[in-house]
This record gives structure tokens, C-alpha cells and sequence, in this order.
């Protein structure tokens, strides 16, 4: 059976990466083994599968908006997904492929095609591993992303909940470029030359250092940025996230029945790096906990803030960042799970509210409503 080492994010994932951040604790309880087959001169190689159907119900509709994002209540697949790879010897890779969404709270939400298109294509995640040693690899394609806590890990949502936390639209989830990692005793570090938020320029260097203080405590430090420039926005990221620098310090808990993780994150936005015209500036904390009742189920809480500085292009909608110059905004978000075998169901409820708005910035039908309540049921197979 691989080994997994999940973290905190996503509802679109994978079984296993080749090298991983260090563990920010398991959430739902086993992983079924995923199915070996002898592929030749490759030799053997895992197949994983993930399907899974959400639905979602919110309070306070987004104004104008259509689709998913216009309606009390709607459904999609959440998940559809095949991977394939080979964790032995010196050259190893990784490949998933299929269909996937994503939620974010006190952001809209979007139908799986759209997502598929806006993002990162029917292949979200495809690199190849050099392997020297056993302390240190390199990898290369499009790979999960070092800055935030929002990396694509096992196959299975094994979030602490089905949609990301307030922060996670300004988080990178998948890039491509070239990643460097190391680990030493109980020290782990990773560095990468990338295109940041999937810009299809390469012109970000980002890096992490995890430290293991216990066997059961982490601490992770985070830091990159833009180097060079990029003048445009693309539909996984604006401009201002494009250009900008990323800085995280997180702390993880991992017990027998107690997981907790718990980070503040701080970005410098800026339009363009020329001159640093039109910069804001952003602040995020968020802590996570969950706990395990029994092997098959657990219940998770979450609390997040987010804020932003006063300069109006920043603080933008249309930029998915902030409800307005200087908002802020708080959450809450409660995430049942349960799993048996390779049955798994999840759900969340989470309440947002915002304050230091725009008017016509917010929820419901004209943009002024600070609050938002939604419920969302997933449940899934695990091949």
C-alpha cells in the first residue's frame, strides 16, 4: 500500500505524492490499497481512482452571478479521477488525470467543467522524479505547489472539510517548473523555480522548510515570490497574485483521536513589480482541528480570517480577492466525516460574515447581505 502523507486542503487530490511536505495529520482514518500492476520495462506501477458527488445549498445567492453560483441549491461531480504511478527506484513519476472541483468559502462557486477549463486542464497533475538517494529528489512537470497549505496529496478528500478556508483562492495549488527537496534528520526542505499560479511564466522561486519538533509536532515555514514580472492575469490568477510574495508560518499537531493545524499567512500584492504601482496587501490566519471519535469517524472545526489593506484594485471581487478596500472577513466551518472501507461521506456547514465591505461587494442578489451560510453533502469511492 503507498503511503500517504495528507495535507490540509482540497477536495481534488491525490493517492500519494513522490515527495511530500511533512504530514499535516490524516483526517479520514485508511486508505484502501491502491491496485499494483506489473507494466513491463516500468515495472510496477499503482492505479488509483476517486468519484465522487457533491451537493451544495447557500444562503444569499452571489448578485448576477449564473450557474452554480446563482442558485440555492445545485450539484456536481466533485470528483472523477484516475492516477498513475511508480514510487520505486531511481526514476519515478506521477500522473492523474480526470475530473475535479473545488469550493471556497465566501467565494462562489463554479460547475466541474468550468473549473476543469479555468484551471488546470483534464491533467492536473503530471512530473517525473529523480531519485539519487533516499533523502533527495528532484522533480519536474506540473507539481503540486509549495506556497500555502493547499497542495493536492492523497486520493481522497482528506481535507479537514470539503471547501478550502477563507485564504485558499490566494493560495497556489498546482504549478509547473522544477522542484529540489532534501531531508535531513528532522528537518525538511524543499525548493522550486516555477510559473507561481499557474502563469505559464517562469519567474517565481518558492521554497519550504519543515521542522519536526516531536513525533507528533511540526513546524512549517513558507516563502516565495515573483522575481521578474508578469504583466497579465490569467483565469487561475489575477494579476496582483501573480506578482506577488508569499510568506506562511504553520504549526501542526498530530495525536491518536487530535489533529490540529494552524498557520498566519501574509502576501504583498502588487499589480505589476515595475515600480510596485498599485500594491495591497493581505493577511490571513486559520486554525484547524479535528477530532477522531472513532476509526471510521471524525468531526472538524475551522476558523479563518482574512484581511485586506485599503488600496481599492486590490481589494477587489473581480480580482477574487477581499469584498472591498479594506474588508475583512471571518468564518466558520464544522466538517463531519466518515468512512467505511472504501465508502467515504463527508459534509460541511460553514458561515461566513464580512465586515469593512463595499456595498455591492458582498452576497445576495444587489451585493449587500455580510453573511453567507452553506451546507454541502460529498460522498465518494475510493477504487
Amino acid at each position: 500500500m503507498p503511503k500517504t502523507i495528507p495535507l490540509i486542503a482540497t477536495s481534488f487530490s491525490l493517492p500519494f505524492l513522490l515527495f511530500t511536505p511533512p504530514a499535516l495529520a490524516a483526517v479520514l482514518p485508511a486508505m484502501p490499497p491502491s491496485i499494483n500492476i506489473h507494466a513491463g520495462p516500468l515495472g510496477q506501477v499503482q492505479v488509483g481512482g476517486l468519484f465522487a458527488f457533491a451537493g451544495r445549498a447557500q444562503s444569499n445567492v452571489y448578485p448576477g452571478a449564473s450557474g452554480p453560483a446563482g442558485k440555492t441549491f445545485s450539484a456536481a461531480v466533485s470528483d472523477a479521477l484516475i492516477s498513475i504511478s511508480k514510487d520505486t527506484g531511481t526514476w519515478q513519476f506521477y500522473l492523474e488525470g480526470g475530473a475535479y472541483n473545488f469550493y471556497v468559502v465566501g467565494q462562489p462557486p463554479s460547475s466541474t467543467g468550468n473549473i476543469i477549463n479555468a484551471t488546470f486542464g483534464p491533467l492536473p497533475l503530471a512530473y517525473i522524479q529523480y531519485t539519487p538517494s533516499k533523502n533527495f529528489n528532484i522533480q519536474i512537470g506540473k507539481l503540486p505547489a509549495i506556497p500555502g497549505i493547499t497542495p493536492l496529496t492523497a486520493l481522497i478528500s482528506d481535507s479537514y472539510g470539503i471547501e478550502f478556508g477563507l485564504t485558499g483562492a490566494q493560495q497556489q495549488t498546482v504549478t509547473r517548473g522544477i522542484q529540489a527537496n532534501y531531508t535531513l534528520g528532522p528537518v525538511a526542505a524543499s525548493l522550486a523555480w516555477t510559473d507561481g499560479p499557474y502563469s505559464n511564466r517562469y519567474n517565481w522561486a518558492v521554497g519550504q522548510i519543515a521542522y519536526s519538533v516531536s513525533k507528533a509536532s511540526t513546524v512549517i515555514t513558507q516563502a516565495g515570490g515573483n522575481l521578474g514580472r508578469t504583466g497579465y492575469s490569467t483565469s487561475a490568477a489575477s494579476s496582483y497574485l501573480n506578482n506577488s510574495d508569499f510568506y506562511l508560518l504553520g504549526y501542526n499537531y498530530s495525536g491518536n483521536r487530535w489533529n490540529v493545524f494552524g498557520y498566519l499567512q501574509y502576501q504583498k500584492l502588487l499589480a505589476t513589480r515595475r515600480g510596485g504601482r498599485s500594491h495591497g496587501d493581505q493577511y490571513g490566519a486559520s486554525i484547524d482541528a479535528n477530532y477522531a471519535f472513532t476509526p471510521h469517524y471524525s468531526l472538524s472545526t475551522r476558523v479563518d480570517y482574512i484581511a485586506y489593506s485599503d488600496q481599492a484594485a486590490v481589494a477587489n471581487p473581480n480580482n477574487g480577492m477581499g469584498y472591498g478596500p479594506g474588508s475583512r472577513a471571518v468564518s466558520l466551518t464544522l466538517s463531519p466525516i466518515y468512512q467505511y472501507k472504501h465508502w467515504f461521506a463527508e459534509g460541511d456547514l460553514s458561515y461566513v460574515h464580512v465586515y469593512h465591505y463595499q456595498t455591492g461587494d458582498v452576497f445576495g442578489q444587489n451585493g449587500t447581505a455580510p453573511n453567507q451560510f452553506v451546507a454541502m453533502v460529498n460522498v465518494g469511492f475510493l477504487l
